[in-house]
């Protein structure tokens, strides 16, 4: 029977507790290429009597499991027993590059035992189990005499007998006597039940429940930038085996979806990741998921430090397609699954920013270069990353999501809640200059990315558009004027606030842009000849071409309401007076063009507009301020109808 002894020291250390523990070992599963993992809170106790060691009854109790469906290769056994460095450190695809996450767990046990392919083996950090200076043991399927403790020691692997027969339905005794393999990898950490040399901490019921809720508060994003593991499972066994699932997410790829693209600088994957949720209530989530990898070649610092570093060049966004309105102070960093909920790991931005980013001792932040960090390779490779990778891969997302809204995939809003918005980011310095770099591009390329108000679906760039009016302008107003200007053909584009105001905030030439204003939709109101307005429409477009009281630009405008509700156009000719009633001034009237010098005291509506009664002749008088028509008391012939 051949052995293996284990060893490890300084374990805990750079690990913390908590929920982390449990995205440790999903990175690892994903490492591995496994696509489920299962996590089960067992809390029964085994029997004591039937032990390879008499110090392993204290380990009968209590237990979290971590299962996997891949399994362990001669490199994984000789890694896990070096946990103090890392085998990963040499393949940049590994997520698991930063040591074996493995260590956290230590938080929870002091003795763990690992079940996968042909080995079952138990670690003793302390060495105190199988004798001095052995660190831990190993069972081979392969021993025949290990093939007879696994099956008749009872009481020592019952809890491996019961958790493989719920995982894979298949008996103790044909895994371990005819299969002599286990298909998948399956931990067993004991909770700590008294202090020890590794930790003071004990692990209570309520404790392994905490350490679930921390996990299920961000369950929906775990499975987001994960290469391999598709599903998750935490489950939980009561003292008398009764099995219960408090949490299944998994995770599924459009193949609808697939969208590829190599500028020669950066290669992007577009995909839609679907996310579904089942706890205590079931809800599905879709997200637009895209990544860039920047090429070698075109930034020599980053081709440096990702040789040296080796970490991959990549960054990858996803944005929750389904929502109306994007919460920006929900979206956070990670580092393939999220880094914890803090305001440092909050960007502002409407995306989930991930990347293989340099994280600080306590794997809970990405480093960046502060006073005392300047010469800090992770940190210098992290401002690189964002500033050289991520303004790519967001023009590449908002470009792929433009295609898919077209494409009837994506909702017409997702793309204009796509764009950063700049008042989410303004107290945030870093990510408030990613915004504006992000702007910036976005504007010097020239990308068609606003919406067109005749077809919602399709998108012009900025020089091309007509922005509408963001002046104090009622919403009847704003209605009149799309439906003329679409009636146009005019490029009349539509636009949230947020976007507004980031043209208006980064656009270089602004004022150089076409936008909707009083003589703009004079002069379209003059060129096209439209003549199928509506009553209303032409009230709210009268309102708002006097808006800029260029008076005299009015002419030709057929916008004048008369008294029998028909308009008729501006002119000057004597033949087309006609006569205003003044509510400021009920006996007098007076002609339009005289009624233009005083047009503060009147506010031109359907009502103030209005029938009246004037005398028969006629007395005319006129001086340079006004023209009166005195209408005598009591005197009503003739209506004016003009």
């Amino acid at each position: 029977m051949t052995k293996h002894y284990l060893s490890d020291s300084n374990i805990l250390r750079r690990y913390p507790d908590g929920g982390q523990i449990l995205k440790e070992l999903i990175q690892n599963a994903d490492d591995a290429g496994a696509t489920e993992v299962v996590f089960i809170h067992d809390n029964r106790s085994y029997g004591t009597e039937n032990l390879w060691a008499e110090d392993l009854a204290k380990y009968q109790g209590p237990a979290l499991y971590a299962y996997n469906n891949a399994q362990f290769t001669d490199a994984d056994w000789e890694g896990i027993q070096s946990v103090a460095r890392s085998v990963k450190r040499g393949d940049p695809n590994k997520v698991g590059r930063f040591g074996l996450g493995f260590n956290s767990v230590y938080h929870i046990t002091d003795v763990t035992s690992i079940f996968s392919a042909g080995h079952l083996g138990m670690m003793d950090p302390q060495e105190k189990i199988f004798g001095e200076q052995k660190g831990g043991f190993r069972w081979s399927l392969e021993e025949e005499d290990d093939r007879e403790a696994l099956t008749t020691m009872i009481d020592q692997f019952q809890p491996f007998r019961d958790v493989v027969s719920l995982l894979s339905r298949q008996e103790w005794s044909r895994v371990i006597q005819e299969d002599q393999n286990f298909n998948g990898t399956l931990f067993r950490f004991p909770l700590r039940s008294e202090e020890s040399e590794i930790s003071d901490n004990l692990y209570s019921y309520g404790k392994v429940v905490e350490l679930f809720d921390s996990f299920i508060a961000d369950a929906e994003l775990s499975l987001l930038f994960l290469k391999n593991v598709s599903s998750v499972s935490l489950k939980h066994i009561d003292a008398l085996g009764s099995v219960s699932t408090r949490l299944q997410v998994k995770s599924t790829t459009s193949q609808d979806v697939d969208l590829k693209s190599c500028d020669g600088v950066t290669e992007g994957l577009t995909q839609i990741k679907t996310i579904t949720l089942n706890s205590e209530e079931s809800r599905e989530t879709k997200w637009l998921v895209t990544s860039c990898t920047m090429t070698e070649g075109n930034v020599d610092e980053l081709d440096y430090l990702a040789e040296k570093l080796k970490f991959l060049p990549r960054i990858d966004l996803a944005f929750p397609c389904d929502d109306v309105h994007t919460d920006c102070s929900k979206s956070r960093l990670c580092c393939f699954l999220p880094l914890p909920n803090n305001e440092s790991n909050k960007t502002g931005l409407p995306v989930y920013v991930n990347a293989y980013f340099g994280l600080t001792d306590n794997r809970r932040h990405i480093k960046w270069l502060e006073e005392d960090q300047r010469n800090d390779e992770h940190a210098i490779w992290n401002e690189k990353l964002i500033k050289e990778v991520l303004p790519k891969t967001y023009l590449t997302i908002l470009r792929d999501a433009i295609r898919l809204v077209q494409d009837d995939i994506l909702p017409v809003e997702a793309i204009y809640n796509l764009w950063p918005d700049i008042s989410q980011v303004q107290h945030k310095e870093k990510w408030y200059e990613v915004a504006m770099d992000v702007l910036s591009q976005l504007f010097s390329q020239d990308v068609a990315v606003l919406s067109l108000a005749k077809d919602e679906r399709q998108f012009i760039t900025l020089k091309k558009a007509v922005l509408p009016c963001n002046g104090p302008t009622t919403c009847e107003t704003l209605s009149a004027i799309r439906r003329i200007l679409v009636s146009c053909d005019i490029n009349l584009v539509t636009l949230s606030d947020s976007v507004a105001k980031a043209i208006k905030d980064v656009y270089p030439d602004y004022s150089s842009l076409t936008h909707v204003t009083p003589d703009f939709l004079r002069n379209t109101l003059r060129s096209s000849g439209v003549k199928d307005i509506s009553d209303s429409d032409r009230l709210a477009l009268l309102e708002f071409v006097l808006s800029d009281k260029q008076y005299s630009e009015l002419h030709g405008l057929q916008l004048l309401p008369r008294s029998d509700g028909y308009f008729r156009s501006f002119t000057d000719r004597e033949e087309d007076t006609v006569l205003i009633d003044s509510t400021e001034f009920p006996r007098y009237i007076s002609c339009f063009w005289c009624y233009s010098i005083i047009r503060h005291r009147f506010k031109i509506t359907s009502h103030s507009i209005s029938r009246f009664l004037c005398p028969e002749p006629i007395p005319k008088t006129c001086s340079a301020s006004v023209c009166k028509f005195t209408i005598p008391a009591g005197d009503q012939r003739a209506e004016v109808c003009f």
